[in-house]
């Protein structure tokens, strides 16, 4: 899978690609263009060129800003390699475009060695602007010099001459200037011909320094966000500090805190139960936000992480816009569901994210549903989550439990804005298979309506009344 594919897949990373700060076009599309890693080789090599930027990010920031600058500057030149290599004649823009992001190039590639390791090896691209600059000027323009052709400098002479004098007639100065860019063109083609032999090597840069803009960008978001280079296991996946940095950032907007929590998966399947406003959704989606992190060679929102690489991340958390298609929600769902299934039975090597399976059916099928469904992913051992708030799950299942609203309150004013303060988004191993029934001590709290909350209540006293005869 592509970059630019998973992007879609999780607000998450969106966020976190409007923050890259990278410089060039070119980086911009690397970043699109990057396959996820499905190696744990190349994803260290990967990750070995990171923690050398993150070092230099710490300890040389002048240079990082230099090199930065320079990658700024860098244009989108893919187009006049093209026809470089196609032994077409580039006309003055183009060479003077090559040549601008040879220098730049160049000045970066001077710039690595200030620091303690090249990061990425770069062509040497000095003999090409020798080429384009003949005098050596140093200056990023072009243009066809008289340095390039004797022939050409007599020409421009005679032609300067002859306008000076104005005794030569409109016809003469005319053929004196199509001569002067008859040989103009000649040497132009003679350049591009010199030049044609660098195609390759321009190629390699344009790579080379999108990937290097890319690896800065990300080290700087490593460092700026506190991100931590995972471990690559073959076992258990597991986060230490997780947290969502969309979220962390939006709560520090309103001066409030975010908590980070603990979580370890094995390979077979997870329920994480949990009243509403636990904070299951987000546990899930920072879940596959970190998969898809690290398998594009990103540190991960975390204090530590172990990470299993997968083949597939596939998730359902209800964001689809079902109603484009003409489906209700709950079909949309069991759709993905079933495709979930399919993979599962192949004992692929998948990781499996759903949030509040069967929510919008009735909660006896809804359960039903839950623990079939789970039922499979714990026979096929794939590495799976579900969140739910159903009560009466199989007892077979490993199942987590968000410990929610703080038990003792006191006499803490509790409104909208500030109850999110009061709950505890920490997991804990539950194997009661309940859900803790938190909705009308929520509501009460809340200050909603008092005969919603004890009409509510009678009804459930009533039920209790009923089971217990």
């Amino acid at each position: 899978m592509q970059f630019r594919k998973a992007i879609s897949e999780i607000n998450g990373l969106q966020y976190l690609t409007e923050e890259l700060d990278l410089k060039s076009p070119m980086g911009k599309r690397f970043l699109l263009d990057t396959e996820m890693f499905y190696s744990e080789t190349e994803l260290n090599i990967e990750y070995g060129l990171l923690a050398q930027l993150i070092q230099s990010v710490k300890t040389n920031e002048k240079t990082i800003s230099d090199i930065q600058n320079k990658l700024s500057h860098l244009k989108e030149i893919r187009g006049s390699v093209d026809n470089l290599k196609a032994s077409l004649v580039l006309d003055d823009v183009e060479l003077f475009e090559i040549k601008f992001f040879a220098m730049n190039c160049q000045g970066i590639l001077n710039l690595q060695k200030e620091l303690k390791q090249v990061v990425i090896q770069l062509p040497n691209l000095s003999s090409l602007i020798e080429i384009l600059d003949p005098q050596n000027s140093g200056i990023p323009s072009f243009y066809i010099y008289d340095d390039y052709s004797l022939e050409l400098a007599e020409a421009r002479k005679n032609l300067k001459i002859a306008k000076s004098t104005n005794g030569d007639s409109e016809e003469k100065l005319e053929d004196l200037f199509c001569k002067a860019q008859e040989i103009e063109s000649k040497v132009r083609e003679e350049i591009c011909t010199k030049i044609r032999s660098f195609a390759s090597d321009l190629a390699v840069a344009i790579k080379k320094l999108a990937h290097l803009d890319l690896l800065i960008a990300k080290a700087m978001q490593a460092v700026q966000l506190n991100l931590v280079q995972p471990q690559l296991t073959k076992v258990d996946i597991s986060y230490k500090g997780m947290f969502n940095p969309f979220i962390k950032n939006e709560l520090e907007k309103q001066k409030k805190q975010y908590q980070a929590i603990d979580i370890e998966l094995q390979k077979s399947v997870c329920l994480i139960t949990g009243a509403n406003m636990a904070g299951k959704t987000v546990v899930l989606k920072t879940l596959a936000l970190c998969q898809y992190l690290c398998q594009f060679g990103f540190y991960v929102p975390a204090t530590s992480a172990q990470i299993s690489l997968v083949d597939r991340i596939m998730l359902s958390v209800g964001d689809e816009q079902s109603e484009l298609n003409g489906l209700s929600s709950f079909a949309s769902e069991m759709m993905n569901v079933s495709k979930m299934v399919e993979e599962s039975k192949k004992h692929s090597n998948v990781l499996i994210l759903v949030d509040e399976l069967a929510r919008t059916t009735n909660p006896v099928e809804g359960l039903a549903i839950v623990n079939a469904v789970a039922d499979i992913f714990y026979q096929n051992n794939i590495r799976s989550v579900i969140t739910t708030h159903y009560s009466g799950l199989n007892s077979y299942f490993r199942k987590l439990r968000v410990k929610g609203l703080d038990k003792d309150l006191g006499d803490k004013i509790i409104t909208q804005k500030n109850i999110n303060s009061y709950m505890d988004y920490s997991l804990v191993e539950d194997n009661t298979g309940e859900v803790p029934h938190e909705a009308l001590r929520i509501a009460s709290l809340l200050g909603i309506n008092k005969e919603i909350v004890e009409g509510a209540q009678n009804q459930l006293n009533k039920k209790a009344s009923k089971e217990e005869i």
